[in-house]
């Protein structure tokens, strides 16, 4: 499996390009906003997610290890395959996606080609969840509210926006998981 690669950018179709590493060329299948960025003959590395399927053997690039994590979690959703998960990708940066997903807003996701309202519901349902657990995993402060505010800000939200959000969560003893599920349902209910 290839999981990196860097060379020169030799070529760039409509939805990817032809990586020269060595004397080797590879296509990469980027998002649209990955292929607009690159330049001919400049050099780039990318993480490559490699997409084996009984016909074709594609590589699909990506500029972060977070885009990479993204993307994986967008395709361990049935009925999202990787052409279409790049396309989510194009839409926004990773950290708006999230918040999206997080707040329930499905609408968003619909703009892409070949996402129904069934599969961006699908997707907000599955990925909600997953997401909030990693904020929770990732999010180390001493105090409940501070770790809140921090997750809050990590999906995008603004300081002052997240500092307001927590004066209304209940006063109960309850997990950081459970703190910041009831932050975003309040925020879907504003």
């Amino acid at each position: 499996m290839i999981a990196y690669l860097k060379g020169k950018i030799s070529q760039k179709l409509t939805k990817s390009a032809i990586i020269l590493s060595g004397d080797i060329g590879y296509e990469v299948f980027l998002s649209l906003k990955n292929l607009e960025a690159l330049n001919i003959d400049e050099e780039k590395e990318f993480f490559i997610h490699s997409y084996i399927k009984e016909d074709a053997f594609d590589l699909y690039g990506f500029v972060s290890l977070e885009e990479l994590d993204f993307f994986k979690k967008l395709i361990s959703v049935s009925g999202v395959g990787p052409k279409s998960a790049l396309n989510v990708l194009a839409l926004a940066n990773v950290e708006e996606l999230k918040r999206a997903i997080t707040s329930g807003d499905y609408a968003v996701l619909q703009q892409v080609s070949g996402i129904g309202k069934k599969t961006a519901e699908r997707l907000v349902v599955e990925l909600k969840e997953k997401f909030i657990t990693d904020l929770s995993d990732a999010v180390i402060a001493s105090d409940d509210g501070k770790q809140v505010i921090e997750a809050l800000v990590s999906l995008g939200y603004k300081q002052i926006e997240a500092q307001e959000i927590i004066k209304h969560l209940p006063e109960e003893e309850a997990d950081l998981a459970t703190k910041i599920k009831q932050a975003l349902q309040f925020i879907n209910k504003k």
